[in-house]
This record gives structure tokens, C-alpha cells and sequence, in this order.
């Protein structure tokens, strides 16, 4: 009887757990279609900016400028959230803004993140001189500011799209270097991969075939988190002068724009610096469930 009443405990106890279970994923997954459903709003309108901008980003009417938002005294319809201090449509611009920073952070994550797993499984499998030096190079690296490194190095090539995904990039690499190269020096000591080498393995098809998966799911999380960290670097220098040259829209470079009318134009800064909040928002939101999703002890726990 007392084993059974335990057994019966247990079960219950069981069934509350998973229960608690239920009903936290069910609080995670609005939240979560919410920012799916967004971004895919945001992405759709950069990939088809050029059919759905209500005007040219670049046209300019003297006639029209600083002409609030259409629910406002003085508004239009024909310029939903007003126009810049040139006449130019803000909707149209934020629209093609966003091609422009998506397109920076995610070419910027991908070089970065190309560039640090391969150093970080160099290092990782050969270790010795190939992770002192490797290592060496990342500590120099970390001991300066990234916003400082970047603006430096921008101000000496000059600014263009492809030098900030460069900077941006190469400057990145280091995050990845630092994850890829702890879990390729716990990958390399497991049995498997001893066995690879008895059974005559070269080096490359151990690395492709046997290290690089098990790494994928961390760094694939990495490059997830880091777009947004990316973004709001392109946007910071891009408002100091130093990103996408003008007259190509950037959500950094609009913001920028209309800090000198902040008080008669705020709507010229506030809705380019609302996107990209909630565009950030949305990516961390996708970044911290596919962490949980690609995370076997997160989904127990």
C-alpha cells in the first residue's frame, strides 16, 4: 500500500510538472509567432521595397518638407508618416532603409562568422602554435572597443556598404573564434574521433564530417544573436557619417537626418529608430527560442 500511495505521488507530481511545462511554451509561443510574423513583414517589405514604396526614397519636393504624419493637423494620406526636411516620403525611405541594414548585418554576420569558425576549428584541432597564435591575435583584438575599432577602421578605408559588411565583419570574428575553439578541444578528445584517426581519416573529412556538425548548432545561435548587435553597429555609424554613404536610405543615416528637426520634424527620426527597435527586439526573440529549440538541456529543463 505505502509503495503505491508512492507511486501514485509520483505520478502526480509528474503530471503537474509537465502540466507547468504546457503551459510556459504556451506563454513562449505568442510571443514568438509575434516576432516571426513581424520580421517576416520587415523582410518581405525590404526584398520588395522597390514595388511597395508608396514614392522614390530619393525624390525631393521643397514645397512638401517637414509635413507631419497623415493623422496629424496638416497631414496626408499621400505620405502616411510625413516627409524629411527635403520633401522626401519617410515611409518610402524606412522601407528601403530596411534592405540596406538587413542586408549589411546579415552579409556582416556571415563573414564574420565564416572567418571565426574557421580560425576556431584551426585552432581547436591543431591547438599548440596554431591556438597561441590564433589566441594572441583574439586577445589584441578584445582589448579594444568594437564601436572604437570599427570607427577607425572606416575612417581609414573610407565608408562604403561593402567596407562597413567588411569591417563589420572581420571585426566580429573573434565571437565565434572563442566558441568554435572550446567546443572543437572537447569534440577532438571524444572516442569517435579517435577512431576516425586508427581507421586512416584524413584530417579534412574528420574536421567536415565529424567536428564541424557538432559545432553548427552553437554557432548557428551565435550568428542568430549577433545580427541585431550587428544592425545597431551599421545604425551607430551610419548616424556619425562613418556608414552607408548618402543618398542611399539607412535606418542610421535617416535617424541621423532629423536629429536637427527633433523638434518640429520628430517624426523623421522616431519611426526609422521605432523599426529598428522592434527589429531587434523580433531577432532576439527568434535567436533566444532557437538557442532553447538547437539545446538539448534547455528543452529539459
Amino acid at each position: 500500500m505505502k509503495r503505491r500511495r508512492e507511486h501514485m505521488d509520483e505520478h502526480s507530481e509528474y503530471a503537474r510538472v509537465e502540466a507547468e511545462v504546457r503551459k510556459s511554451r504556451r506563454r513562449q509561443r505568442l510571443p514568438l509567432i509575434v516576432s516571426a510574423a513581424v520580421l517576416i513583414i520587415i523582410v518581405a517589405a525590404a526584398i520588395f521595397a522597390p514595388v511597395i514604396s508608396p514614392h522614390d526614397p530619393l525624390r525631393q519636393n521643397i514645397f512638401q518638407r517637414l509635413q507631419p504624419p497623415f493623422w496629424m493637423e496638416g497631414g496626408s494620406t499621400d505620405h502616411l508618416l510625413g516627409t524629411d526636411a527635403l520633401g522626401r516620403d519617410v515611409l518610402s525611405r524606412i522601407v528601403h532603409g530596411a534592405r540596406t541594414s538587413l542586408a549589411v548585418g546579415i552579409l556582416a554576420v556571415l563573414v564574420g562568422g565564416a572567418t571565426g569558425v574557421a580560425l576556431g576549428m584551426l585552432a581547436g584541432y591543431f591547438q599548440k602554435s596554431v591556438d597561441a597564435v590564433l589566441g594572441r591575435l583574439a586577445d589584441i583584438q578584445q582589448t579594444l572597443p568594437f564601436i572604437v575599432l570599427s570607427l577607425a577602421l572606416v575612417a581609414v578605408i573610407g565608408p562604403s556598404k561593402a567596407n562597413l559588411v567588411l569591417v563589420l565583419g572581420i571585426g566580429s570574428w573573434v565571437y565565434y573564434y572563442r566558441i568554435v575553439r572550446g567546443e572543437v578541444t572537447a569534440v577532438r578528445a571524444r572516442p569517435y574521433i579517435e577512431a576516425a584517426h586508427a581507421i586512416g581519416a584524413s584530417t579534412t573529412r574528420i574536421i567536415v564530417r565529424h567536428i564541424l556538425p557538432n559545432v553548427l548548432p552553437s554557432v548557428i545561435v551565435t550568428m542568430t544573436l549577433y545580427v541585431p548587435h550587428v544592425m545597431l553597429y551599421e545604425a551607430a555609424l551610419s548616424f556619425l557619417g562613418l556608414g552607408v554613404p548618402p543618398p542611399e536610405p539607412t535606418w542610421g543615416g535617416i535617424i541621423a537626418e532629423g536629429r536637427e528637426y527633433i523638434e518640429t520634424g520628430w517624426w523623421i527620426s522616431v519611426f526609422p529608430g521605432l523599426v529598428l527597435m522592434i527589429t531587434v527586439l523580433c531577432i532576439n526573440v527568434l535567436g533566444e527560442w532557437l538557442r532553447d529549440f538547437l539545446d538539448p538541456l534547455q528543452r529539459l529543463r
